[in-house]
C-alpha cells in the first residue's frame, strides 16, 4: 500500500579535513584542555592554547588557576618558561621532561592542536628500536563542528619507564580572525 514511499538508508561520509584545509579556511584556532602526567613527573595541568598557521602558544595553569608554564611552538622548535621558578627551557630540556616529543616534532604538535592527527610514524624510523618498541601513542577522535572528526585526546605511554601523558582537549574553536601572537611571544622573553 505504501510501497515506493520509503527511501533506502544512505550512509553519510564526511571526510576529515587536513591541516592545510583548516589553515586555508581559518586563520587561527583556540581552545582548552587538561594534561595529565603519570610517572616521574606527575600531576594535572589545565591549559589554553592559541594557534595561528604554523605556530602555537600554550598557557598552563595549576589547580589553583595560577599561570605556571608558557610554551611556544614554531615549525622547528619549542621554547618554554616556568613562571613559578622563573626558568627558561630549550627544546632539548623539554624533550627530557616530555619524551612524547621524541616522536612528535614541533610541527606535528601544532597540527594536533588544530585537531589533525599528525603523520608521526615516519619520525619513528629515525629513532632507535630500543626506544620505539616501548612506546605507545594513540589518538582519540571525536565529532567536530568543523567537518568530520578531530583529535579529542592523545595518550602517550612508555612501557619501560611506566610514564604516561594524556592530553584531553575540552574545547577547540576555529577562528577567521588573526591573533596577535607577538604579545604572547613577549611573555616568554625576559
Amino acid at each position: 500500500m505504501f510501497s515506493g514511499c520509503a527511501l533506502p538508508k544512505k550512509k553519510l561520509f564526511v571526510k576529515n579535513k587536513t591541516y592545510l584545509e583548516y589553515t586555508e579556511e581559518y586563520k587561527s584556532c583556540t581552545g582548552r584542555g587538561v594534561l595529565d602526567s603519570k610517572g616521574e613527573l606527575k600531576g594535572k595541568l589545565l591549559f589554553s592554547f592559541k594557534s595561528q598557521r604554523d605556530s602555537t602558544f600554550l598557557e598552563f595553569a595549576d589547580i589553583l588557576g595560577r599561570k605556571s608554564l608558557l610554551i611556544w611552538i614554531t615549525p622547528s622548535s619549542i621554547t618554554a618558561r616556568n613562571l613559578m621558578e622563573n626558568k627558561q627551557y630549550n627544546q632539548e630540556d623539554i624533550i627530557n621532561i616530555f619524551p612524547l616529543l621524541t616522536i612528535l616534532k614541533p610541527s606535528d604538535m601544532t597540527k594536533m592542536f588544530w585537531g589533525v592527527e599528525p603523520e608521526y610514524k615516519k619520525n619513528l624510523k629515525d629513532l632507535p628500536r630500543t626506544i620505539t618498541k616501548n612506546i605507545e601513542l594513540s589518538f582519540d577522535k571525536k565529532r567536530s563542528n568543523y567537518n568530520g572528526k578531530t583529535i579529542g585526546g592523545v595518550e602517550f605511554y612508555n612501557r619501560q619507564t611506566m610514564e604516561s601523558v594524556l592530553i584531553d582537549f575540552k574545547s577547540r574553536k576555529m577562528n577567521v580572525e588573526d591573533i596577535n601572537m607577538k604579545k604572547f611571544w613577549r611573555l616568554l622573553n625576559y
